[in-house]
């Protein structure tokens, strides 16, 4: 059993519960108030699958999705007087989306339409027409197509990248930043339910740091009293601790799990961290995966929101921050920490409990939590090896030299060893009894141009590409089970801000090397395409995450089978097992003929410039996949 600190939380006083207006957000208070018009089934409760600035995988989301009950083609209406600057249609991401530009110098969006209204589906059929192609992005003259207040722009659907029918629906400012719609004070959503906690997190943020005696992250239970959570038993820590929190928001009659915009952590009353997610820049997006644990989240399936400014962040979220929010506690001091999470409505909900000080000397502990052999933590190899006699010294080998490490800690039976990376990568580690070659092959550092070279791969990383150092494990190797090659680059835990370009030489004899694309390697062993191009025997691709990668021939072309016609309308279901469908064209007696493309149902479908005029003659469709098959389909209609 571990040994744990027990005080009672109510030995402080709580930091009272100050609930947020939208006054204080400086971005909304010129906004008059019911400026705008709920865009979807006005003036009735309505429900959210998701709000602004919740945490994705990817991003962080913007505007509301607001639920159409799972059913298409519901009145949109515009919600303020403006006039429409912005058409698109795509396969994936918002779909058929509708941009305004009001009065006030505000852009709404509304996305995943299924279609448009009458004028402006005219003018979308017309320009697809004209540049004979699905997916058009359009910039009507300003004031073509002006609509007022409450007028129809469109019908909500399920388009591009949507996984359910909803519309999505966002207010941007003068700088294309979205805004949160429910600070604009819509009464067609209710929220009387405080932001949920799930569990917290303390995670050391150097060598010399530990939690409960030990280096790592450590996750905490929460216990629900009342309207806050509570640790019960007080945690110990020493050096420079960062604190995350698993949590989410409900709103009235809605299961979703939504996203927390307001977090404070109070220090003994004193305030260490501030986030306010109340507004979000594109073109920062990809800082969700430093805003979040990246890597415990591909480890663990949970999202940790941190609570602390880590390497890389360039988000403007925070406010007020002491020491970026990073706790350093002072031997035998007690603390208590209180943190403040809040949604849009002013509904809060605290998390509480105590942290003491302690030191981080070599300890012997009464249980090592046990891991994997090895386990990297930032600029920490952390090896967990069993306990052997009395020698339990080793040797850390590396370019610029070695040296001996002692167990940083132990429970009698297992030794932990923290190897500091910024000394140099360890080449080899001997145990005394054996040795162990390491597979580091590289330090990449960030905000710096890098490349790693070996004899059949080089990858080459921009300024851009990293958010923090890299110790990368590389190596290029032939899978005889599979008989496959394969290119490991670095692991999925580990999160890119941009691309890295890789030049490889296949190990592998092929019959046709311009045959072969590149291709990603899940857990599972599922393979997605990735591309690339061939000069002098060598592939060159890029690639957006890290991981495994093979290369792959795809000889098999698309599969085209079409289904009944109606109304004078063909469809067809299109399909590509490997690499996928890049692109189609169909015409009608050789001119070309708009084929609707819907890909998570695999179908298009005919949509003629004239509709008086049925579809007669010769009719062809041809679908490409990524490597280039083709498959070609005639009839006689």
């Amino acid at each position: 059993m571990r040994k744990c600190w027990k005080l009672r939380l109510s030995r402080f006083h709580f930091i009272p519960l100050l609930f947020v207006t939208v006054s204080t957000f400086a971005q909304y208070s010129k906004i008059e108030k019911g400026y705008y018009q709920f865009p979807i089934q006005p003036e009735r409760t309505n429900y959210l699958a998701g709000n602004m600035g919740e945490l994705r995988a990817s991003h962080f989301h913007a505007g509301l999705d607001i639920k159409t009950n799972g059913v298409v083609g519901l009145d949109v209406y515009s919600a303020a007087e403006g006039y429409v600057s912005r058409i698109a249609v795509s396969t994936g991401g918002y779909g058929n989306a509708v941009y305004m530009v009001h009065p006030n110098g505000t852009t709404t969006v509304y996305a995943h339409l299924q279609r448009f209204n009458k004028e402006l589906a005219k003018y979308v059929l017309e320009s697809q027409y004209k540049q004979k192609s699905f997916g058009v992005n359009l910039f009507p003259d300003r004031g073509r197509f002006k609509l007022k207040k409450g007028e129809v722009l469109g019908y909500s659907g399920n388009s591009g990248s949507s996984t359910g029918p909803h519309l999505h629906f966002e207010i941007r400012d003068a700088r294309q930043e979205v805004l949160d719609p429910l600070r604009i004070g819509f009464t067609e959503i209710k929220d009387k339910i405080a932001p949920i906690a799930e569990r917290i997190a303390l995670k050391t943020m150097d060598i010399n740091s530990r939690v409960n005696g030990q280096f790592g992250r450590f996750e905490f239970n929460l216990e629900k009293r009342g309207n806050e959570y509570v640790i019960t038993d007080t945690i110990r820590a020493a050096g420079k601790i960062g604190f995350e929190i698993w949590a989410h928001d409900k709103l009235d009659g809605a299961a979703n799990k939504n996203g927390v915009p307001e977090i404070d952590v109070y220090q003994n009353q004193e305030l260490l961290f501030s986030q306010r997610i109340d507004s979000v820049n594109f073109s920062l997006q990809n800082n969700i995966k430093v805003h979040t644990n990246y890597k415990a989240e591909q480890e663990t399936n949970r999202r940790y929101n941190k609570l602390y400014v880590d390497d890389g962040n360039g988000l403007g979220f925070y406010n007020g921050i002491k020491n970026k929010g990073f706790f350093h506690p002072k031997q035998d001091s007690i603390y208590l920490f209180q943190i403040i999470m809040a949604d849009a409505y002013g509904n809060q909900r605290r998390v509480s409990f105590n942290v003491k000080g302690a030191k981080a000397s070599p300890a012997e502990l009464a249980q090592v939590d046990r891991r994997d052999h090895s386990y990297l933590l930032d600029n920490t190899l952390q090896i967990n090896r069993k306990r052997k006699g009395e020698l339990n010294n080793i040797t850390v080998y590396t370019q610029q030299g070695s040296h001996i490490l002692e167990p940083a800690y132990s429970d009698g039976e297992e030794n932990v060893y923290l190897v500091d990376l910024n000394r140099g990568l360890p080449k080899t580690i001997d145990y005394g009894d054996d040795q162990e070659e390491m597979e580091f092959m590289d330090m990449i550092p960030s905000e710096k141009e890098h490349s790693y070279l070996s004899n059949s791969f080089s990858a080459a990383f921009g300024k851009n590409t990293l958010f923090d150092t890299l110790y990368l494990k590389a190596r290029h190797y032939i899978d005889e089970e599979k008989k496959i090659e394969i290119l490991q680059i670095g692991d999925d835990v580990s999160a890119l801000r941009g691309i890295v370009e890789i030049e490889l030489v296949p190990l592998l004899q092929y019959d046709s090397l311009e045959q072969f694309q590149a291709y990603a390697l899940s857990s599972s062993g599922n393979a997605s395409f990735v591309g690339g191009t061939w000069s002098e025997g060598k592939i060159r691709f890029a690639i957006s995450s890290l991981g495994n990668f093979t290369l792959k021939k795809d000889l098999t072309p698309p599969t085209i089978r079409q289904r009944t016609s109606s109304n004078g309308i063909l469809y067809f279901n299109i399909d590509d097992e490997l690499s996928g469908i890049k692109d189609y064209e169909a015409t009608i007696n050789g001119e070309w003929l708009l084929m609707n493309y819907d890909p998570k149902r695999k179908l298009i479908w005919s949509e003629t410039l004239d509709k008086s005029k049925p579809l007669k003659g010769d009719f062809a469709l041809t679908v490409t996949d990524y490597a280039g098959n083709k498959k070609t389909l005639t009839l006689k209609l």
